[in-house]
């Protein structure tokens, strides 16, 4: 959903009821003291806006609700009671003041502005045509240029059990539960396309052979897993991996965008998404190449009907195609993605990590996919890119 801007607190909170201060202290919704002061000049609401424009999520704007005040020197503005750690400080000790924005509920809902800027410096990010697709079928190669395989240390032919996304040059977002209760994640592979093939190859205009660079495999230097996420759930499904070396944009090797400004997460309610992986496919056996299928937003409620397995909740995408479309299980922790408006351009964005979905993968069933959203999660993001 999108939601109004913090202009509307003030109709939106004024039948809920006032904390009693006194003079311009008062006590927070989580019981921690605060200052009441106007809502623009509380940093913990303006880092908020600033991160999520116009499209706070639900439970953001539920918990900047419950912090209104009643000021005892100025009745005619809208008043927020501001925590303490998020006002500004006299101390010159930076490092204390990066992370500014903090939950009241302590659900880690805050942005680090370090991270952030990380992420606004990848400034050739999804860099790539809108890729047009009907159905489920097989990429070209260097369609999908972040589109990431974890390698497992098992012993096996096809160590790849999960995939992820590049989203710098230095880390990689994949699912949590690829993670965690699995074997060691010991590399992750980028630029890759055909894994039965030594060279990637396609042919333009039927007559010229193009091929790509080699594929390129770095190291697992740090793993950060979402602190709330539950092994065997489906909520918080999301964790970063901290490569061992510095990622050099090439031609099949490039970052995906994350919806970091405004414009970028204005999204249709129907908003139809992308994904790519190398997961199962109608034929139950996991694919060579890299695979692409369209699917679109449903009400997370179609996605309640289906799943008791964890809660459905407002930090998920609910999704389906129809056919092959579905997600499958090798898929997890891929991206989900389409071309938006980023910064005043059109650029590739990510909005979703594949999470859960139809353990028949590929029947014509329509059951819809769950997918952890990316920008519910982007606070968490920004604080683990260091």
């Amino acid at each position: 959903m999108i939601f109004t801007a913090i202009l509307s607190f003030a109709v939106v909170v004024c039948l809920l009821p006032q904390l009693v201060l006194s003079q311009n202290s008062c006590i927070t919704p989580n019981k921690a003291v605060g200052t009441c002061i106007r809502y623009q000049e509380c940093p913990f609401v303006q880092n908020i806006i600033n991160l999520y424009g116009r499209n706070i999520p639900r439970n953001i704007h539920s918990q900047i609700a419950q912090m209104q005040c009643r000021s005892t020197t100025n009745t005619q503005d809208f008043h927020l009671c501001c925590p303490n750690e998020a006002t500004p400080q006299s101390s010159s000790n930076q490092e204390s003041q990066r992370k500014v924005v903090r939950s009241e509920s302590g659900n880690l809902n805050r942005y680090d502005r370090q991270g952030l800027q990380l992420l606004n410096s990848v400034t050739n990010c999804g860099n790539k045509g809108n890729p047009k697709v009907s159905g489920g079928r097989t990429a070209k190669p260097g369609d999908f240029p972040w589109v990431a395989l974890l390698k497992y240390k098992i012993n096996a032919d096809r160590p790849f059990l999960c995939g992820g996304s590049l989203i710098s040059e230095r880390h990689v977002l994949t699912a949590a539960h690829c993670i965690i209760s699995q074997p060691e994640v010991t590399a992750v592979r980028l630029g890759e396309h055909d894994l039965d093939s030594e060279e990637d190859c396609h042919y333009l205009g039927g007559t010229t052979r193009v091929c790509l660079p080699p594929y390129e495999e770095y190291g697992v230097e740090k793993i950060r897993v979402h602190p709330n996420y539950v092994h065997g759930q489906i909520g918080y499904d999301i964790a970063i991996i901290q490569l061992n070396g510095v990622v050099k944009e090439k031609t099949h090797i490039k970052p995906v965008c994350l919806p970091i400004d405004p414009k970028s997460q204005e999204l249709a309610y129907d908003q139809s998404f992308f994904i790519a992986g190398w997961g199962g496919t109608e034929h139950g056996s996991a694919s060579a190449k890299l695979q692409q299928a369209l699917v679109t937003r449903k009400n997370l409620d179609e996605c309640r009907q289906y799943y008791n397995k964890g809660e459905v909740s407002q930090n998920h995408i609910c999704a389906t195609g129809s056919g092959i479309k579905h997600t499958c299980r090798g898929d997890s922790g891929g991206p989900v993605f389409f071309t938006h408006r980023f910064k005043n351009k059109y650029r590739v964005v990510q909005y979703g990590v594949v999470s859960f979905g139809n353990s028949h993968c590929g029947q014509n069933n329509n059951q819809p996919g769950v997918f952890a959203s990316v920008i519910d999660m982007l606070p968490w993001i920004t604080q683990n890119l260091q």
